[in-house]
């Protein structure tokens, strides 16, 4: 069953209708997926790829999508008017028109990407069957970064029940970054909470409390990594003044009011943090899998953020519920 979160954002998707490009649509559980999008009205769907081949999925699987536009740069009129604008943004890296032109007809990911970056399309959903890293690739190329963000990273949504007597309600929180960026610099951090503070809002409604976090609360120990925290939390105040945040601290000063006032007795986060953002990917990747697997926590993402319009990765392993969750998620976030 979809937690109260899911259902939300759910709901969020069908009241704006935004129009979302599947990749990857030879893939049955995409086209499962957009069977049930489309049944339960969160978005409006259309499909990238080889149109002969997709038909040919669609006529097995769910003839009743047989008319569904399918998007491919063979057959797309404007894929010129998309090569040129492509070639014009990254001339400084690619060679000449003819490599532009080559790269946009042998990268359906690409050309998916300009066509959302274009506005034919409110968002893109790929990965079931292409690499993350094709999938970032195509979104950095074609997309590109949205301005005053340097980093494109990730977060996961962890949708919790009651936990105990610190949270005594059903609760949604946001780890970051636990895909993307291996070392976060400073600045690369201050964008990860920044980003993940807006994307924890948009998803959630709920106003985002940031822990900054680390193996040390408010100078109890002083290594190059505690500094980049702090340093972190510094740039992210002097950018998002009204942001609720505080670093580097601790989990259990982020997370246990009772602990917190022990610890950081002046953090304006009073242990009540929403929003945790961990030093490096291999703290970031582990915490989630655990929150996720002795927590009992239901992990939605990774959601990608720090783009200038939705484009999302999926999981190779991802079911067909997965699969809708991340369209939704992508409607709402464009």
């Amino acid at each position: 069953m979809p937690t109260p979160s899911i259902e939300k954002i759910n709901a969020r998707a069908r009241s704006l209708n935004k129009k979302i490009l599947l990749g990857d649509a030879t893939d049955e559980r995409i086209i499962r997926a957009a069977e049930i999008v489309i049944a339960q009205k969160m978005a409006r769907v259309e499909f990238l790829g080889d149109p002969e081949l997709i038909k040919e999925q669609l006529s097995r699987i769910a003839p009743s999508l047989i008319n569904i536009p399918i998007w491919s740069a063979l057959t797309f009129p404007e894929t010129d008017v998309l090569v040129s604008q492509y070639y014009e943004s990254r001339k400084s890296k690619i060679s000449d028109l003819d490599s532009a032109r080559s790269e946009v007809h042998n990268d359906p990911l690409l050309f998916g990407a300009l066509l959302v970056n274009s506005g034919l399309f409110d968002g893109l959903v790929a990965g079931s069957l292409s690499t993350t890293a094709s999938v970032i690739r195509a979104a950095l190329h074609g997309i590109g970064l949205a301005q005053s963000v340097r980093s494109l990273s990730s977060m996961f949504l962890l949708d919790f029940p009651a936990l105990n007597e610190f949270r005594k309600e059903p609760m949604t929180f946001a780890f970051a970054d636990c895909a993307v960026i291996p070392e976060p610099d400073a600045h690369q951090l201050a964008d990860i909470a920044i980003s993940t503070a807006q994307t924890y809002k948009q998803l959630t409604d709920n106003t985002p409390c940031v822990a900054m976090l680390s193996f040390s609360t408010k100078g109890s120990a002083s290594t190059d990594s505690t500094k980049r925290v702090t340093l972190a939390t510094e740039i992210v105040r002097e950018r998002e003044y009204d942001l609720i945040i505080d670093g580097e601290l601790q989990f259990d000063a982020a997370f246990v009011p009772s602990v917190a006032a022990r610890k950081a007795s002046d953090s304006p986060v009073e242990g009540n943090a929403n929003v945790f953002i961990f030093p490096n990917l291999d703290s970031g990747n582990i915490g989630y899998k655990i929150a996720e697997r002795l927590g009992m926590g239901q992990a939605i993402g990774p959601i990608l953020q720090g783009l200038a319009k939705p484009m999302n990765d999926l999981s190779r392993g991802a079911n067909v519920d997965d699969i809708v969750t991340m369209i939704a998620v992508t409607a709402v976030q464009g």
